[in-house]
């Protein structure tokens, strides 16, 4: 019995460690308005002013609650200004960061070990432990729950809650009704969305009195109400605006949190391809989920679903329970799906539940394995369930850690991998690969008086020892991030995003081959300068491209430096082509080398908004295009020809280079471009060929009577 003990206390002490360590090393806080309430919320509260404690429809009130007393005890209050007494924003430091994110991670931790705890109660220590280990080792839940926010923390009390309840289905203690309903009201004080939770709880007490008959009707009845009155009771003692308004505080918070499910994110959405500023719609989740989930989870999440239908050998307790887990995810996702705002990050709450399921299956796997070779020769025996178990949590954390501490840089394998997942949704979040920046930058030997221009300047000056400004600013150093440039579009920021994602960067920063930051110098002109020149009078002086090399689908970038040597009477047209090399010698485009198009694009310069007409003599003038690479370009290497004609008769200027040479077909072969296959990552298909080997096997031992 005592080694029992210290056995389970080990492993316990495992538990705790794979969801503290992750989430506790290197965290990030990104976004600061959670800094700034959670200061604010606690001065308020010191001060009796309980009134101005409603900040959001969030409410964010556990998150204010356990960061603001961390950092009141570190000494961060506000400061006294003109108008009161204020957070700014731009004071967070990387020490108040982690202090900040120390009590959540903590919390969160500790509701870890608690599923535990509550998942023995209904599987066996194994599937539990698993299940736990799982849900620990989520790279999306740690992503979430690694930063000064709030989804991480409501994932963990929401799971937490409906799994009490379902030890209640089993065990009929009312201590598990006011335990689960203790949670569901720190899961309504941290975000709306845990209402979710009313609905859930009337389902699971309804399967207990009607498909299961594990309680009777008064039973269900009086548990229902006992969970409402805890929570009522959780979510007015914890929240100090309830105490002045008990009945405006909740119709306030809800009123907002209304508000916000029909308008869209004020920021623009990435989705397939695209930066979108309307509701992507329900397939938006749908992506989230087949990017976010690991493989590990997703197979043996099925194999439970196939376990408790199909296969009949589990407990009925058991497989009620697996269905209402399933039933958690589902209808959770469906919720969100009913919104008009939408992010990644609002769906993190429906992950641990899959979590255990997938752990849960993973043990009915391994149970099930072992009790099929009573007549297997004993040399080809596999191991008892307990080891295969931990080679199923093993696996999920060589998928995972790794990727410490950017968790969010995580996408699917068996949906593609990094590179498909980047393209299908927001990344970037936490602003990973920023801080990589910034400590890149700090080892110049004049950082210190360095001025960077950031998309994030109030996260990238937490780790960078020069000043940060706005990217629309000048500055000597601009640093962009894939997020924040592919969202900003159109704006101040992103028309500088578009100017510079044209030049080959002075570094870059990538997770899986993606780059996810890059570095310039601030620019003082072309980086190819180039002395062309058009008859009567236009001169090619340099030009910038990216990316090299090109991978097929991709779209080339390029930007022409133009300037009148006089003024110009006519408008003409820029051409640009993507041409075949034919012939090269000693890395030199040799005349008659290129040949067929591959792709064009001709317009006025500046997508037609700077007629040659209206160009001042002297004055440099910029001009753009993208070339898109199709798909079946054959590999290898391709010539970029420039030119300009006159409308309509098509007729080209004569160009002629800086000796005074002219140059063959009155057009510029400017550089040479190499065309790739972009590279596949080996884990996709290792991982796609793993899962159908498990499913198949799975599926013919569902077919196979234990012995």
């Amino acid at each position: 019995m005592r080694r029992h003990r210290w056995v389970e206390f080990v492993l316990i002490c495992v538990l705790f460690l794979s969801a503290f360590l992750p989430r506790a090393i290197y965290p990030v806080s990104r976004p600061q308005q959670w800094y700034v309430r959670s200061v604010q919320f606690i001065y308020d509260v010191t001060r009796g002013a309980w009134g101005e404690t409603i900040y959001s429809e969030h409410p964010g009130v556990t998150t204010m609650w356990l960061s603001g007393i961390a950092l009141w005890l570190a000494g961060v209050t506000p400061e006294q200004g003109p108008e009161g007494p204020s957070v700014d924003p731009a004071s967070l430091t990387v020490r108040e960061s982690a202090i900040g994110v120390f009590p959540l991670v903590l919390t969160i931790a500790g509701l870890v070990v608690l599923t535990y705890f509550l998942l023995v109660r209904i599987f066996d220590r194994p599937a539990a432990f698993g299940a736990a280990l799982l849900v620990a080792l989520d790279p999306f839940f740690i992503a979430n729950s690694k930063v000064l926010h709030v989804d991480g923390l409501l994932s963990a009390f929401m799971s937490t809650s409906a799994l009490a309840l379902l030890v209640y289905l089993k065990e009929r203690r009312y201590r598990w009704v006011i335990l689960s309903g203790v949670l569901g009201g720190l899961a309504l004080l941290t975000k709306s969305p845990a209402m979710f939770l009313l609905p859930y709880t009337a389902l699971c007490l309804g399967t207990g009195v009607l498909a299961n008959r594990q309680i009777s009707f008064r039973q269900g009845a009086l548990a229902g109400l006992a969970w409402l009155a805890v929570v009522c009771l959780v979510y007015f003692a914890l929240y100090p605006a309830m105490w002045v308004d008990p009945l405006g505080t909740p119709r306030t918070v809800y009123g907002w949190a209304a508000l916000n499910i029909e308008l869209p994110h004020l920021n623009p959405l990435y989705f397939l391809g695209q930066p979108i500023t309307h509701d992507p719609g329900p397939a938006y989740y749908l992506y989230t989920w087949a990017y976010k989930i690991t493989p590990v989870v997703a197979v043996f999440a099925l194999v439970a679903l196939l376990y408790a239908v199909i296969g009949r050998v589990r407990p009925r307790c058991e497989r009620m329970t697996v269905g209402l887990l399933f039933a958690f995810s589902l209808f959770f996702t469906l919720q969100m799906m009913l919104g008009a705002k939408k992010m990644p990050r609002y769906l993190v709450a429906a992950f641990p539940p899959l979590d255990i399921l997938a752990g849960v299956g993973l043990a009915w796997w391994a149970t099930r394995m072992c009790n099929l070779q009573a007549h297997t020769p004993e040399r080809w025996r596999i191991p008892p369930a307990a080891p295969l178990v931990t080679l199923g949590v093993l696996l999920q954390a060589l998928l995972v850690l790794p990727r410490h501490p950017c968790y969010d840089t995580y996408f699917n394998e068996l949906a593609g991998g990094a590179r498909a997942g980047t393209w299908a949704i927001s990344t970037q979040w936490q602003g990973e690969g920023l801080d990589v920046a910034a400590h890149v930058l700090n080892g110049l030997p004049d950082a210190e008086d360095q001025t960077v221009g950031s998309h994030m300047p109030t996260f990238f000056q937490q780790y960078f020892v020069g000043q940060t400004v706005d990217v629309d600013v000048p500055a000597d150093w601009y640093v962009f991030g894939v997020n924040s440039a592919m969202r900003n579009e159109g704006t101040e920021a992103g028309n500088a995003w578009d100017f510079y994602r044209r030049r080959q960067p002075w570094a870059s920063v990538a997770f899986d081959g993606i780059p996810y930051a890059w570095v310039y110098r601030a620019a003082t002109g072309p980086q190819n300068p180039a002395a062309f020149t058009f008859e009567p009078g236009v001169r090619l002086v340099g030009y910038d491209i990216a990316p090299s090399p090109a991978y097929l689908g991709q779209t080339l970038r390029l930007q022409l430096y133009w300037q009148a040597l006089e003024p110009l009477a006519e408008d003409y047209t820029v051409f640009v082509h993507v041409l075949s090399a034919h012939v090269l010698s000693e890395g030199v485009l040799s005349e008659g080398g290129a040949g067929q198009l591959v792709t064009q694009q001709d317009n006025p310069p500046v997508r037609g908004t700077r007629p040659t007409s209206t160009w001042e003599p002297g004055v440099v003038v910029v001009d753009p295009y993208d070339l898109p690479i199709p798909s079946d370009t054959p590999l290898g290497e391709y010539v970029v020809a420039v030119g300009l004609y006159r409308w309509p008769d098509l007729s080209r200027l004569p160009v002629r280079d800086g000796e005074g040479a002219p140059m063959p077909d009155d057009r510029v072969l400017l550089t040479t471009v190499h065309v790739e296959q972009e590279p596949s990552s080996p884990g996709v298909w290792i991982a796609r060929a793993m899962a159908f080997l498990l499913l198949l096997g799975t599926g013919v031992n569902l077919g196979r009577r234990e012995r």
